[in-house]
């Protein structure tokens, strides 16, 4: 089984959400404060109910407290677990969890009320927790000892988790792989025979023990005097595995000449990062191990931000790993902040979390509106840059490097209330006119199967004189709806910088500084537009639009009299002015 949906209500920042979960890895994306660690916590809090050692409770701290209403009252938490059966054996393993619908289909839920009650004037937290579809229905602790998970945190200290200590991973990985006690006890009773038989540490023991006795006998009462046996710790499997610890080889075995000794870095010796993969490769085993000792089980791993002190290439082979754990059995639940991942990842495992006017949404983008063409295109073509969408509370997606460089500073000088940058926007270039892919993100009619964040796609209109706007601009605007807009420009992107305001007299000195032969050739023409066109000619024969674009950049950016001056067009200021502030 897995865990298909969780439904969360009134917890920390979360009012109510609804997020649909995949069979193996599940990545959840977003800004800060968008909710990642409430979903995590909530599902520890969910997956450790019943056991003796749990490590988070819910407190009357964490109900939500409503943000454009101080008055509001602070509903009940609740928190709902559907898992899909995939094995019937599971609906008779997991009967205390057992829904059987109307169309006789089954699945098996778990439910959590939290509430504050009142008596005599004291506030008490009190809970209530339930199998299947009936509050009440309980849950035996033989169901609840078959849900398994670990949870590695985002400030987790590997040194710490591995040290050789009494009930470190290493250990448990160790306890699991060695379950039969008769052949735990053959292990131990070898190490303490060897340690038994041997003369020196018999004798090193005994001078000990004579040394502490000697003090006992005159720091004590005659005839009542204290004497001690000295002997090692019990030689018990598990005490033996917990001291277990790991090192590192320092040098490869090429390096090693006969006879060499190799030497070995202790773990606070050795990178953060590298550290890190150790330990969640420990953690790896372990797991996999339960899964195999108990195939009913269900078991999740939590991991918050897995990128941390990871570089982008370790990246990228980590995330590789884990995607192939999808055929042990385990769920992975992941969260991250990294552009890097999620530009790895495979869409369908993806799950954004967005905050907008305090309300927390998600999208699985697997339930989606994208088609498989979709998809195939955005896997290939979304990279690390691109994927910071995901992040965004708003995105602009244009045809070119000229918007792209441009964009910045005109909503700057729009005013600084809509500075894109300021305001969190994503800047898409699509290096084309492939909006259809990126635009179905957005433009759904149902809220439940959209990206909760503005969208403007910003291209040439191409018109022709008798105002008919080109074919691939028409395909663009029948993608306008949900939160989505479509701005054109009447002709091209420079031809509208051109004839907006005075920006002429600038782009032309530029120009004439960049190309100076060519700007000399710039005919006026009988009109602006014709002067526009013109203009725009000996950009193109000279291959410099992109150029053009950055030197005005750079010009707007250091020259506020300048910015004061310049134009910005009706459509770009269209775009922006919806995005922000969905004007």
């Amino acid at each position: 089984m897995f865990l298909r949906r969780f439904k969360v209500k009134n917890y920390r920042c979360i009012k109510d959400a609804s997020i649909d979960f995949n069979k193996g890895v599940n990545i959840l994306i977003g800004e800060n404060n968008s909710g990642k660690t409430a979903v995590l916590d909530a599902l520890r809090v969910c997956l450790s109910y019943g056991k003796q050692q749990r490590d988070i409770w819910v407190s009357s701290n964490n109900f939500h407290l409503d943000k454009n209403d101080p008055d509001a009252e602070t509903g009940d938490i609740e928190f709902h677990l559907f898992f899909e059966i995939e094995d019937e054996a599971e609906a008779g393993i997991y009967i205390d969890l057992l829904s059987v619908g109307e169309d006789e289909s089954q699945e098996l839920q778990i439910h959590f009320r939290y509430y504050i009650e009142e008596r005599n004037g004291i506030k008490k937290l009190r809970y209530s927790v339930w199998g299947g579809d009936n509050e009440g229905q309980a849950i035996t602790p033989n169901v609840l000892d078959l849900i398994y998970f670990i949870h590695l945190d985002a400030l987790r200290d590997a040194v710490q988790h591995l040290r050789p200590v009494r009930g470190n991973r290493l250990g448990e990985l160790y306890s699991k792989i060695v379950t039969d006690e008769e052949r735990q006890e053959t292990l131990s009773g070898k190490v303490r025979n060897v340690l038994d038989s041997d003369k020196e540490w018999k004798t090193l023991i005994e001078q000990g023990k004579e040394k502490v006795n000697e003090h006992l006998k005159e720091t004590t009462i005659s005839g009542k005097e204290q004497n001690v046996e000295i002997d090692f710790l019990p030689f018990e499997f598990r005490r033996i595995v917990d001291n277990l610890r790991i090192q590192t080889p320092v040098y490869s075995e090429k390096t090693l000449e006969n006879g060499d000794k190799q030497k070995y870095f202790e773990l606070y010796q050795n990178g953060l990062g590298y550290n890190n993969l150790i330990y969640i490769a420990t953690v790896l085993g372990d797991l996999k191990r339960q899964k195999e000792l108990e195939k009913e089980a269900y078991i999740a791993l939590l991991i918050e931000e897995p990128e941390a002190h990871l570089h982008p290439q370790l990246q990228n082979i980590f995330f590789n790993y884990l995607n192939k754990l999808n055929e042990i059995g385990f769920q992975i639940f992941v969260s991250s902040h990294s552009p890097t991942i999620t530009a790895k990842a495979d869409l369908d495992s993806l799950i954004v979390l967005q905050e907008q006017k305090n309300r927390i949404t998600s999208l699985s983008i697997k339930r989606s509106s994208l088609n498989d063409i979709n998809k195939k295109f955005l896997k290939k073509f979304l990279d690390v840059t691109k994927c910071q969408l995901f992040f965004a509370n708003g995105v602009i997606l244009v045809e070119g490097i000229s918007e792209a460089l441009l964009l910045p500073v005109l909503s700057e000088i729009i005013g600084p209330d809509f500075s894109i940058e300021k305001k969190g926007v994503e800047l898409v270039n699509l290096n084309g006119v492939a909006f259809e892919h990126f635009g179905k993100l957005f433009n759904p009619e149902d809220a439940e199967i959209r990206l909760n964040c503005r969208c403007a796609i910003l291209t040439d209109g191409d018109r022709t004189e008798d105002g008919e706007i080109s074919s691939r601009a028409s395909k663009a605007k029948e993608l306008e709806k949900g939160l989505l807009k479509v701005q054109l420009a009447k002709k091209t992107f420079e031809i509208e910088l051109f004839k907006a305001g005075n920006n002429k007299e600038i782009l032309l000195e530029i120009f004439g500084k960049m190309h100076p032969t060519a700007a000399g050739r710039i005919k006026e023409g009988a009109s602006i537009d014709e002067h526009a066109h013109n203009f725009l000619e000996k950009v193109n024969s000279n291959k410099a639009k992109s150029e053009l674009a950055h030197c005005l950049a750079i010009r707007l950016e250091g020259d506020a009299g300048l910015r004061d001056e310049f134009t910005v067009p009706d459509y770009i200021q269209g775009a922006i002015r919806w995005v922000v502030k969905g004007e």
